[in-house]
């Protein structure tokens, strides 16, 4: 009796594909408010309200009601990205791997590559992003530096929690390098000596971004916090049963809550394997005293 293997190397690619996501790279949900539970709603654009700052009043002498603001911010999703690889017949038949296996990093990297990229091209000064800016040349930046930020953060009364920077390679060299950081310990660690790594410093997590930063208005890095911008994205519609040959499988990152879709199937026209990994997503602007980007000049 034959076996019955549907879908099996599709789901192989799944799972391979939601180890990489969920272990490397940068968290969206660091830097960003993911729409999670918007993404389920119909239509082009997701909405949602940040809650503005209150003050208090005396009882005593006044029980008027103050006045409550909500910032809406509404997502459009009208990115569709995705990566696409065909592998020949003569390219599967020289080697005895899965190929489609081996670029799942890069197809990845590259996906999440693209919407960090797209976030960080909000931060301009004609959206206001230069009114918190940090000005840093890269060979001066250090850990004093990021304390600024964060008390720049503090005093736009941005939670603790939940701080990122997103920095350029040049900028964590900087900190690796830094002598109050190597010095393990008033650092609490030794991540700088041992692994060429920063962890957390003045309560900022640390990313190293390699991919593009945005060098019209010389940002070489930023400072958020969640509520700074929104992302959202949506599970892409698969085929209709029987109306396409092929495998298809919608995956849902566990830790970010990115969807994205992977296709696998074979071009006879141009005698090749294809595979493909998808996504549909959007970002906005949310609060932008909640942010402090990182310019040389």
């Amino acid at each position: 009796m034959a076996n019955t293997l549907v879908n099996v190397n599709i789901d192989k690619l799944a799972e391979l594909s939601l180890s990489y996501l969920a272990s490397n790279g940068i968290r969206l949900d660091a830097f960003s408010l993911n729409l999670a539970g918007g993404v389920k709603e119909r239509g082009e654009t997701v909405k949602t309200r940040l809650a503005g700052s209150l003050s208090t009043q005396d009882m005593t002498s006044s029980r008027v009601a103050g006045n409550a603001t909500m910032s809406a911010v509404d997502v459009t999703l009208d990115n569709y990205e995705g990566v696409v690889i065909g592998f020949s017949d003569l390219e599967r038949s020289y080697t005895d791997r899965q190929l489609d296996s081996e670029f799942i990093a890069p197809a990845l990297e590259a996906l999440q590559e693209k919407v960090v990229t797209d976030v960080l091209t909000q931060a301009t000064t004609a959206n206001g992003f230069d009114t918190n800016q940090t000005t840093s040349a890269v060979a001066a930046f250090s850990a004093d530096t990021c304390a600024n930020i964060a008390a720049t953060l503090s005093t736009n009364k941005v939670p603790h929690g939940n701080r990122s920077a997103i920095l350029s390679p040049a900028l964590v060299e900087q900190l690796v390098t830094d002598g109050a950081i190597q010095n393990a310990a008033a650092f609490g660690d030794s991540n700088a000596v041992r692994d060429g790594k920063v962890n957390r410093v003045h309560g900022l997590d640390i990313y190293e971004y390699t991919g593009p930063i945005p060098a019209a208005e010389n940002m070489v890095g930023i400072v958020a916090h969640p509520q700074s911008f929104a992302i959202a994205a949506r599970e892409i519609a698969e085929p209709e049963p029987g109306t396409w040959y092929g495998q298809v499988r919608s995956v849902v990152d566990p830790i970010s809550g990115l969807p994205f879709q992977i296709k696998k199937y074979y071009d006879e026209a141009t005698g090749q394997q294809v595979v493909s990994w998808t996504m549909l997503y959007g970002y906005a602007i949310g609060q932008v005293a909640a942010a402090s980007r990182i310019v040389t000049a």
